[in-house]
């Protein structure tokens, strides 16, 4: 599963460009969802004093990735699931504990920034509400940091 990612075939970034995108690889990335930031994209109050904060991601070689966080007071959170390689760019998440909102997404790697578009959340959750969830929570980069242990 996770070989298909990392050996994806760079894909174009459409708009008739001829330029690449590295394949998406494993390691530890960090990015950051400040509260304000969630708060001002309509992320309810609940959610974004527990979802907010340093998350730092790993994409292990098996497939699967961890998300975990920590909010400006303190608060943690983590949730488990599987990734997996589609056509060109496109990447699938699907969570297997502590969280719930499949999805999928394209994304741009240059160094060890990844940028992330054209995101889309898989059913059952696939209202206009989780959309704007999977976008807002989806649409900072990810910065590698590491490789995964």
């Amino acid at each position: 599963m996770l070989g298909l990612v990392i050996a994806l075939a760079a894909a174009g970034c459409g708009g008739g460009s001829d330029e690449q995108t590295a394949p998406l690889r494993t390691g530890v990335y960090e990015y950051e969802l400040t509260e304000q930031y969630l708060l001002d994209s309509g992320i309810s109050e609940h959610q974004a004093a527990t979802e907010s904060g340093a998350h730092t991601t790993t994409l292990s070689d098996d497939g699967t990735f961890v998300d975990s966080w920590r909010t400006a007071e303190g608060q943690t959170g983590s949730c488990r699931g599987t990734y997996e390689g589609g056509e060109g760019s496109r990447v699938t998440f699907k969570w297997t504990s502590g969280c719930f909102g499949d999805w999928e997404m394209s994304y741009a790697v240059e160094g060890d920034q990844v940028t992330w578009s054209d995101q889309k959340p898989l059913p059952p959750y696939e209202s206009d509400e989780d959309q704007k969830v999977t976008e807002v929570f989806n649409s900072v980069p990810w910065t590698r940091v590491g490789d995964a242990l």
